[in-house]
């Protein structure tokens, strides 16, 4: 990322792009090559599931083959993505996450923490909090 303005412009979209290659990895379409989704991650990631479990990039990164394949009726959908604080390299945002497969839906309030990186060609995501939505 090397101008304020492509990163102002890249950080809504992202939440969403990276759902779309995540989707296509537990559909097991596309490319088996996990380096994709690694290369949208920071090696200082961090992820609290909605369980409460903290997940670190080397957790996440180690379990990305066994991911591979385990929904093949997974259909992610990403909406209500708002910026709460954007500056030159940095980006907080949340948004929701809808989870449809054959047993069921669920819904999820995530909030991110993306970070421009000159090596990057995408906002690269750095802390993730997903919060269990219930009805």
């Amino acid at each position: 990322m090397t101008t304020t303005a492509s990163f102002a412009d890249a950080v809504p979209l992202e939440a969403d792009a990276l759902h779309r290659l995540l989707q296509a990895w537990f559909r097991a379409e596309g490319s088996d090559d996990p380096a994709a989704i690694r290369a949208r991650f920071d090696e200082g990631f961090t992820m609290v599931t909605p369980a409460g479990k903290m997940l670190t990039y080397e957790q996440f990164s180690a379990g990305l083959p066994a991911m591979r394949g385990s929904r093949p009726t997974l259909i992610m959908e990403i909406s209500d993505v708002v910026v709460r604080y954007l500056d030159g390299a940095t980006a907080l945002v949340t948004y929701c996450e809808r989870q449809i497969q054959d047993s069921g839906t669920t819904d999820r309030l995530s909030t991110a923490l993306l970070i421009a990186r000159a090596d990057r060609p995408t906002p690269v995501w750095r802390h993730l909090q997903e919060t269990w939505i219930t009805p």
